[in-house]
């Protein structure tokens, strides 16, 4: 472990390197595993991953039998392929360095589960810190060509389970029906003493269409 990091402990008795200054995962990565709900077992794909939070989480699920770790960060790989050894999980967890344009295996997974960055590269500042900017605003990877490769990825039927802002909703709705997937499940996101929601959940499948749910909203504090 490095001086600027420090060794967390999650439930389960699992644990995460964090930055001690710097990024750090959020709320929102951990709502998005527990929203994730697999209906068979299968192959997971986690767009993104950070330092490993929602591949760490999705580990412990029956239904997943391995995961696919993919984090265009080289710094943030290392501390999430780190944290996998630190808790045995080297054979069910495997962390790719790679930008999720260059993953070659079309058609491999049933479910993709992300947290992706919210915010258009030309909407509000930008921080100056890199990872938290590639973390926070479309740098790297935009709201299509995340559903884009979404569907290179997926098999016919597989799910993808996204937390994102509500404001840009219409925007995504809009792009899962241009390029084939069909909303499943939503579920909106309010803080305490709050009406209006800015953060919801969506899972949706690829080119099938198996009904629809709007869950209750989540309250967080």
């Amino acid at each position: 472990m490095r001086e600027d990091e420090n060794l967390e402990p999650l439930d389960h008795g699992m644990v995460i390197l964090q930055k001690k200054d710097g990024f750090r995962f959020g709320e929102d990565a951990v709502m998005v595993a527990d929203f994730f709900t697999p209906t068979k077992n299968g192959k997971l794909l986690d767009i993104g991953t950070g330092t490993g939070i929602i591949s760490l989480i999705l580990s412990r699920n029956p239904k997943v039998d391995n995961i696919t770790s993919v984090e265009i960060q080289e710094e943030m790989a290392g501390m999430a392929k780190r944290s996998v050894k630190k808790n045995d999980l080297t054979e069910k967890i495997e962390v790719l360095n790679i930008d999720i344009k260059k993953l070659n295996r079309g058609n491999t997974y049933d479910y993709i589960v992300s947290n992706p960055p919210y915010m258009k590269s030309s909407n509000g500042k930008v921080n100056p810190h890199s990872m938290k900017a590639i973390s926070r605003h479309e740098i790297t990877l935009n709201l299509k060509e995340l559903i884009d490769e979404s569907k290179r990825l997926l098999k016919p039927g597989g799910t993808l389970t996204l937390i994102y802002r509500s404001e840009r909703m219409v925007e995504l709705l809009n792009n899962l029906s241009e390029l084939g997937f069909y909303p499943k499940r939503i579920q909106n996101i309010f803080s305490e003493n709050t009406k209006v929601s800015k953060l919801f959940m969506i899972e949706a499948v690829k080119g099938k269409n198996k009904g629809f749910e709007f869950l209750e909203p989540l309250y967080i504090k």
